[in-house]
């Protein structure tokens, strides 16, 4: 006797089996390929908010994870106004940037933006406006 439902439901059943499948197999790939599920924060600090224009001036820059602790070799980039300098944090988690900015003619200040990069599991720390450069 033949039964017309379930060659109607097999198909159904096969693309749920594949869908499900599918969802199960991506989850273990991006657990193997990726060391951690959900990205953290950094704490990122720095020595100087304000310099003036025309001077060499050096920058000390901490980057710390969530705990407190201390993240080595996270990339941190200050750059803006035609500049920029990078350094990787040491095993205390500070990086010095030295820096000297010329401030285009017809202004009398300007921002540098501080980034920091610690890989894939913290998310990018991006600070605009970190450090204001002003005419001396």
């Amino acid at each position: 006797m033949f039964n017309s439902k379930g060659v109607i439901e097999l198909p159904l059943r096969l693309i749920v089996t594949i869908v499900i499948g599918g969802v199960a197999l991506t989850a273990v790939l991006a657990f193997l390929f990726s060391p951690c599920l959900f990205k953290k924060d950094l704490q990122v600090y720095w020595d100087t908010y304000k310099i003036n224009a025309g001077e060499e001036t050096t920058i000390t820059v901490s980057v710390l994870n969530e705990k407190g602790k201390p993240v080595r070799g996270a990339t941190v980039l200050l750059k803006g106004l035609g500049n920029a300098t990078v350094n990787q944090t040491n095993e205390t988690g500070k990086a010095e940037l030295t820096i000297k900015v010329t401030l285009p003619e017809k202004r009398h200040e300007g921002y540098l933006e501080l980034i920091v990069d610690a890989g894939n599991c913290y998310e990018k720390f991006i600070e605009e406006e970190a450090i204001k450069v002003v005419r001396s």
